[in-house]
């Protein structure tokens, strides 16, 4: 079952008391050769579970870097269709973790919620997260969500009311996402006392497994979240990171392979979080 191998792993990081890296990476970034690469070096380098984004012409809740990042892959000619292929290539090679594919809902909801959910869980996908789609209007694709057995995930932000944290936790399996601040992805924060307290409210609320992201940069933030959360989630940082490792790669070089080393050498910088 599908959404059982996201589960685990957010489990046994309950039950351990750790915290684990779930690194985002934009599909087709580059090429999706390139997001080969970096899933296995991902691997590798000892993520916990990756955000695997289908990029999106309006990507809402997205800041400026991987707007960037999307429109680079819809340039490449990334389609739905090449992302599904790329999560089963992906596992015909073995590839073991989990993946939890980011979509807003247009690029679903346009291929019928039953087909779109039955591809990826096929492809080997483990959860669908969909940042437009709130808790009031999962109903719409849950039938399709639980049929396809992938794991629902939803956000909660600091402004989110105790009974709908509840409920967002109640839909959600593997985790809940917890957006450590108000705003868009990519901008820098410290975790802070009202951070740390939000974290604390949240987790007097559920039991859930959390995932917390949004301004994650680096060991320090990591360390930050590690004591409130199974998750540290990275996008932003390790998208720009990965880009500029491949347009500074010389001219002999595979710029797919610099990508892959980027990706491990970052994802290890930021586990020294885990260990302060």
């Amino acid at each position: 079952m599908s959404a059982s191998r996201l589960e685990a792993v957010t489990t046994q990081l309950a039950q351990a008391g750790e915290c684990g890296i779930a690194p985002y990476v934009t599909a087709g970034d580059g090429g999706l050769e390139r997001t080969l690469a970096v899933l296995q070096a991902l691997e590798e380098a000892g993520a916990a579970c990756v955000e695997l984004g289908l990029p999106f012409s309006d990507p809402v809740a997205d800041g400026p870097l991987l707007q960037a990042a999307a429109l680079r892959s819809l340039e490449a000619g990334t389609t739905f269709e090449g992302v599904v292929d790329l999560i089963a290539r992906y596992r015909s090679a073995g590839g073991a973790l989990p993946i939890l594919a980011f979509s807003y809902a247009n690029p679903i909801l346009s291929r019928g919620a039953e087909e779109a959910c039955s591809r990826l869980a096929g492809a080997g996908a483990d959860g669908l997260l969909i940042p437009d789609l709130p808790v009031e209007e999962q109903t719409c694709i849950a039938g399709a969500v639980q049929a396809a057995d992938l794991a629902s995930v939803f956000f909660v932000t600091p402004t989110t009311a105790d009974a709908r944290i509840v409920r967002a936790a109640e839909l959600s399996r593997g985790f809940l996402y917890v957006i450590g601040r108000t705003g868009i992805t990519g901008t820098r924060t410290e975790l802070g006392r009202e951070g740390s307290e939000f974290l604390a409210r949240v987790r007097s609320l559920t039991t859930c497994p959390l995932g917390v992201g949004f301004g994650i940069n680096g060991p320090a933030e990591v360390a930050a979240v590690a004591p409130h959360a199974q998750l540290a989630i990275v996008g932003s940082a390790l998208v720009e990171h990965v880009h500029q490792a491949a347009l500074a790669a010389a001219p002999d070089q595979d710029s797919d392979a610099v990508s892959a080393r980027a990706a491990a050498h970052f994802l290890t910088h930021l586990r020294e979080g885990l260990n302060p």
